[in-house]
């Protein structure tokens, strides 16, 4: 017999105060007279003002338990709305199930969240919509706070790779452009990594095999992977910095704001990527990092058609604090964006957020030598993503 995993107590509990509360304005709006569904009634046989009767309304009408705790009015609001039902002369009944019902919403936080706002952040498990919706909300705020705390902020995040057939049987490669769009510095000691590039094996250990070379073969081999033709001008100039594990480009510190603000993209490819597991790698992964607070971030993957075991990569999103936190192991985080089918197509998709992007595209297959149409593509789009992160994408490795 199958068994059934019961829910969260707080989720359950959040239902029933908030189904409880419901009832109990209605029946409270009803013994008056007055319609629960229209606002102008309530303000008029109850005496409310426009507002608060519009609040009471909602939170009677919502169809999600997250809604309609959101839209209790505060200590005040609330009596305020009880002492005119009395006076309108309500059911003593109502009033008293009521009260009941806003005793048992005051437990509901005393018991799981202790504040009104951490009572919205966690009711917003209670509902799919709700939740992405309050999602943003929140990494907006985070956005704006960690754009100061970190002193930098770009308009967007540009992530785009190819899941290539590899230069050698048995293997893959891996093309990227990655990058920043008016990225800003909002101190003049800010320095920043444009681009980080590492190869792992599941266990988080170094990959030799795998190694990362510059998508873009016309620039000179000791020079930053630029992709100059999309880059701001005057070109930046990063320092690149080589451990036995990664590979990064620094920006060092200069103008900031406006004035300072610059586009940067990068084109590498990782060779030699395994297509068959081993004891070290059962799982393909490609991590698209969030590096930098943006206003969005756009992650469009392609897989070849010759390579259809990485179709429908499953798409997760990491913490990326402490060392290779980002990997498949790592703290996964809550993520409820969708992820877009974009086919198989000539056309390259549209980005209108990013200037020239078909251009980019188009450039970017022409370096990786594959025609787009043979490709099947992935697209993640993200709001303030939440810095700093990863979204992880990833497909299970062909038996040998």
């Amino acid at each position: 017999m199958t068994q059934v995993k019961a829910p969260p107590q707080f989720a359950v509990e959040a239902r029933e105060v908030a189904r409880t509360l419901q009832d109990a304005f209605a029946e409270v709006l009803r013994s008056v007279g007055a319609d629960p569904s229209t606002p102008q009634s309530i303000v008029r046989e109850v005496g409310l003002n426009k507002n608060l009767a519009w609040k009471i309304s909602r939170i009677i009408q919502a169809e999600d338990a997250a809604t309609a705790l959101d839209l209790v009015p505060g200590n005040s609001g609330i009596r305020i709305f009880m002492r005119a039902a009395t006076k309108a002369h309500a059911s003593p009944d109502a009033l008293t199930r009521a009260d009941q019902a806003i005793g048992a919403y005051d437990e509901l936080i005393r018991t799981h969240t202790g504040d009104r706002a951490t009572l919205e952040m966690m009711g917003s498990e209670l509902d799919e919509a709700r939740r992405q919706q309050r999602d943003e909300q929140h990494r907006k705020l985070l956005f704006q706070g960690a754009s100061y705390v970190w002193g930098a902020q770009a308009r967007a995040i540009v992530k785009m790779a190819a899941v290539i057939p590899g230069d050698k049987p048995g293997y893959m490669n891996f093309a990227t452009i990655s990058g920043f769009v008016d990225f800003r510095r909002l101190r003049p000691d800010v320095t920043w990594t444009m681009a980080k590039r590492d190869s792992s094996n599941d266990d988080g250990s170094e990959m030799p095999s795998a190694r990362w070379y510059p998508l873009d073969q016309s620039g000179p081999t000791d020079a930053p992977p630029l992709l100059t033709e999309f880059c701001s001008q005057p070109i930046p100039e990063l320092q690149r910095i080589e451990t036995t594990r990664e590979i990064r480009y620094v920006l060092p510190a200069g103008e900031i704001g406006n004035t300072g603000a610059l586009t940067c993209l990068i084109g590498m490819v990782q060779k030699d990527l395994p297509m068959f597991r081993t004891p070290e790698n059962s799982y393909g992964t490609h991590s698209a990092r969030c590096e930098v607070p943006a206003e969005l971030m756009n992650v469009d993957m392609f897989c070849h058609q010759s390579l259809p075991f990485t179709h429908q990569p499953e798409v997760t999103l990491h913490s990326n604090v402490g060392e290779y936190a980002y990997s498949k192991d790592g703290q996964e985080l809550p993520f409820n964006e969708r992820v877009k089918d974009l086919g198989v197509s000539s056309v390259p998709p549209p980005a209108p957020e990013i200037p020239r992007y078909r251009q980019l595209m188009e450039s970017f297959f022409e370096m990786i030598g594959y025609p787009i149409g043979e490709f099947h593509g992935y697209r993640v789009k993200i709001p303030y993503p939440a810095y700093p992160t990863a979204l992880v994408m990833g497909y299970p490795l062909l038996e040998p």
